[in-house]
């Protein structure tokens, strides 16, 4: 739908107030709240009830702003606009019947008011009223002729017709929107994200970039452009496009995010975090879980560990449900050689719904190093169990057996997981387990037909037992296997 906008002269403004008027603002919301708490009459001019549902309004406190409505109609009747705050209300509260009893009342009040036609026209197709949506938009349409009103009436338009299933006329209607006013955002918001013009995607991004192209100093088409190039799986070519965004509008603080996002996506570490923090200079930036994640990620990934756990100590604060919080303070713990905290941080994690077999692995190589060899087999078979063809737990379990003197329980456990399936993990870890037993022969054997299946991941062979990267017998079987 539309985004919200104010009734009235308020349609539009900006107001960019200074300290004397933020003060005097503050004392008049004191002034409404103290009476209104105390259920003191108060009487207050047309001027000083705006100001009151401006600030309300700001702050997405609708319920506050309809009291203030009501109040403002029941001193000053006769006026349209506090009418027109009521309905807007209304219709953000999904209230159906109040917002067109409201709409009755505005027209005994101001039956010609254009602007009142226009509110009428966006509750009706909110309300999926088609008729009436319809008729009202064939009657401004006899009205208006400035290029920002038509192009309202173009999304509207859109509107009803993807209510109407005539979406090929949708997809036009949004488009035209755009072209007589291509700083209307709610029409590229519904092009990119209404799921009944998917068969559209084509069109929609050639319109984008034709768009972009006639008039490249346009920030909003840049943004969609890079939006619609992200949905399509073109990181590099969104992270281009927001990055024009963002230097042609510096106060959109989302461009920020989108573009620290991408880079993020691109693994681009250290630049993410540069835009992560060009985002947090924004007076208007929010924290959120999903960023101060990606936050604590980069800074884990370039094994700054100390910022990445204050990361990520904030996601938590954010969202104390998420496991995978838990998960990678593990790891910074694990990469600082902290096994202790790591295993209590694993074990919070497989606490917590949704966890994956890896926290219960890590869980159980944390335990391993504190000499917990009970609780760590147990998360061994956790891991197992979740996780059935999860290689690197059976390799882990295998080592971890052979070290407790368990030789041939470990052989038999990799012989019977690959009964049931094999791949480059479990064959190359069944390799150097075997070495590990004094089953050499076995091993060469089974490395051999490894690497006949597997010779682009050989690399897995050494992270298991780096002592075979010069074993002499190996070296043979990797160059006969790399002629």
């Amino acid at each position: 739908m539309a985004q919200e906008a104010m009734p009235g002269a308020l349609l539009g403004m900006n107001r960019k107030s200074n300290d004397q008027r933020e003060t005097a603002l503050m004392a008049l919301v004191a002034r409404y709240e103290s009476a209104h708490q105390k259920k003191r009459p108060l009487f207050l001019a047309e001027e000083e009830f705006e100001e009151l549902l401006i600030h309300y309004f700001g702050q997405h406190d609708y319920d506050q702003t309809l009291e203030v409505a009501d109040l403002a109609i029941s001193q000053h009747t006769y006026t349209p606009d506090f009418y027109k705050w009521k309905a807007l209300i209304h219709k953000i509260n999904l209230q159906e019947e109040d917002a067109l009893a409201t709409l009755e009342q505005l027209n005994i009040y101001a039956p010609n008011d254009e602007e009142v036609m226009m509110l009428r026209l966006e509750v009706f197709v909110h309300f999926e009223h088609q008729e009436e949506a319809r008729a009202a938009l064939d009657q401004l349409y006899n009205l208006v002729d400035e290029d920002e009103k038509l192009s309202l009436l173009a999304f509207f338009d859109g509107l009803l017709c993807m209510q109407e299933n005539r979406f090929r006329e949708s997809f036009e209607a949004l488009a035209e929107a755009i072209r007589l006013d291509p700083y209307q955002e709610p029409a590229y918001d519904e092009l990119l994200n209404a799921p009944e013009l998917d068969a559209f995607r084509k069109d929609i991004g050639r319109m984008l970039q034709r768009q972009a192209d006639r008039d490249p100093f346009n920030d909003l088409s840049w943004y969609y452009l890079g939006m619609w190039y992200d949905d399509g799986g073109d990181d590099l070519a969104a992270l281009d496009a927001f990055a024009n965004a963002r230097s042609l509008n510096a106060d959109r603080s989302g461009y920020d995010l989108e573009f620290a996002d991408k880079l993020f996506d691109l693994e681009m570490y250290e630049q993410a975090l540069r835009g992560y923090t060009a985002y947090f200079e924004s007076d208007d930036a929010e924290e959120s879980y999903e960023t101060c994640m990606r936050i604590g990620r980069s800074h884990q990934l370039l094994e700054d560990y100390a910022s990445a756990k204050k990361s990520y100590f904030r996601a938590l604060e954010l969202d104390p449900e998420m496991y995978d919080i838990y998960q990678y303070i593990a790891e910074c713990c694990v990469a600082q050689e902290k096994w202790g905290v790591a295993a209590y941080n694993y074990g919070r994690a497989v606490e917590l719904p949704n966890h994956t077999a890896d926290c219960w692995l890590g869980l159980a190589l944390c335990s391993s190093a504190t000499n917990a060899p009970l609780e760590a087999e147990q998360a061994f078979l956790k891991a197992i169990e979740m996780e059935e063809e999860f290689s690197d737990a059976y390799v882990s379990y295998a080592l971890f057996l052979v070290e407790n003197g368990r030789e041939l329980d470990a052989i038999k456990m990799l012989e019977d997981a690959a009964e049931q399936y094999t791949d480059d993990a479990l064959a190359f870890g069944t390799v150097a387990i075997l070495m590990l037993c004094n089953r050499r022969k076995e091993a060469l054997v089974l490395l051999n037909e490894a690497l006949g299946e597997y010779y682009e991941e050989r690399e897995q062979l050494f992270n298991w037992h780096p002592e075979l990267e010069h074993d002499p017998d190996v070296l043979a079987l990797l160059q006969l296997h790399k002629q």
